[in-house]
């Protein structure tokens, strides 16, 4: 086995395994992992280590195998290098307004002002937008099997999540819920070109 074989295998399996714990999680609250129960358990440590065994993998994965196969465009390339440009500011932009804490799946106030006005997961979403664009920029089928995992996994864990930001926010999250989409929505855009 070479080398990207070998990290395309364990990218490929922290990701299967991070998909199987979050729809655990889905189907059962009770064995939840995600979020978490506490910074100190188990949970906490798995879900953590294999998200970044899995991030990791992606980005040597782009790295090693850049330009692979199967695009050759500079406007391709160009697309990619603005959506990962445009994902993290998103994402980053979300982790300042909830704060890191929140962001690792910990207890915190419910937040739904700055990006959390127009999406309930816009750090989710900006995860998203880059997997999109390293996809484009790196073309390598190594880097698209492992992305669509991981957009899979991210499009999930809001349905991991939103059970228990009802149990503890109750009626407030559930109001939020009504008037703000889970990622993004014609609401949403007359929102933010109203702004």
């Amino acid at each position: 086995m070479n080398f990207n074989t070998f990290i395309f295998a364990i990218t490929y399996l922290s990701e299967v395994l991070l998909l199987f714990l979050i729809i655990v999680s889905i189907i059962n609250r009770d064995k939840r992992f995600w979020p978490p129960p506490s910074k100190n358990s188990f949970e906490f440590y798995i879900i953590w280590t294999l998200s970044f065994i899995s991030i990791g993998g992606i980005i040597v994965l782009a790295v090693i195998n850049w330009n692979d196969v199967l695009f050759n465009d500079v406007f391709i390339r160009l697309s990619g290098v603005i959506l990962i440009f445009f994902g993290n500011a998103l994402a980053i932009w979300g982790v300042k307004s909830l704060s890191v804490k929140a962001s690792t799946g910990l207890k915190h106030k419910l937040v739904t002002h700055g990006p959390y006005r127009y999406t309930r997961n816009p750090q989710y979403l900006g995860d998203i937008i880059v997997l999109m664009g390293v996809v484009l920029l790196s073309s390598s089928i190594y880097v698209i099997i492992t992305c669509i995992l991981g957009i899979l996994i991210f499009y999930l864990l809001p349905y991991a999540e939103e059970p228990w930001l009802e149990e503890m926010y109750g009626e407030e999250y559930i109001e939020y819920k009504k008037e703000t989409p889970r990622f993004i929505g014609l609401k949403t855009i007359k929102r933010i070109l109203k702004s």
